[in-house]
């Protein structure tokens, strides 16, 4: 059973991969509706970032975020990838992995939480949606 505190921590790490991964493919994605779409998934990513930082210190406890060696290999992997083929279907099918990844867990996290808080459900929840969403936008790239 995870605890609001871990909870939080998981939506900030998750959030914080997220928002380094579309970072990370952002100067190969063009001008146009792609890259609008990335912008505004990045934007998504840093809201729900800073209310899960806000919400830990609230509860007097710092964010842990991810840890160098796993920013390093997950920033390595995406210009990586993004180098073996910057193109638009690829960098999608890229998000469209990660937002999958990012499901998964957060639907994984959620039920293993059996807290009252709401504003921390809510959170998840719309964690939930975002990473739904995105993979939906993302779709159409394909």
């Amino acid at each position: 059973m995870l605890t609001e505190a871990e909870l939080l921590n998981d939506i900030y790490r998750t959030t914080e991969m997220g928002r380094d991964g579309i970072e990370t493919v952002l100067p190969h994605s063009g001008e146009g509706p792609f890259r609008a779409a990335l912008e505004q998934q990045l934007a998504e990513y840093r809201a729900i970032h800073g209310t899960a930082a806000e919400m830990l210190r609230a509860r007097g406890q710092e964010p842990k975020g991810l840890s160098p060696v796993v920013r390093f290999s997950a920033g390595m992997a995406g210009a990586f990838r993004s180098m073996a083929g910057p193109s638009t279907s690829k960098i999608a099918e890229m998000m469209i992995q990660g937002n999958t990844m990012g499901l998964t867990k957060g639907l994984r996290n959620l039920h293993s939480y059996h807290g009252k808080d709401v504003r921390v459900r809510e959170l998840a929840h719309k964690l939930l949606s975002t990473e739904e969403a995105n993979i939906v936008q993302m779709k159409p790239y394909l």
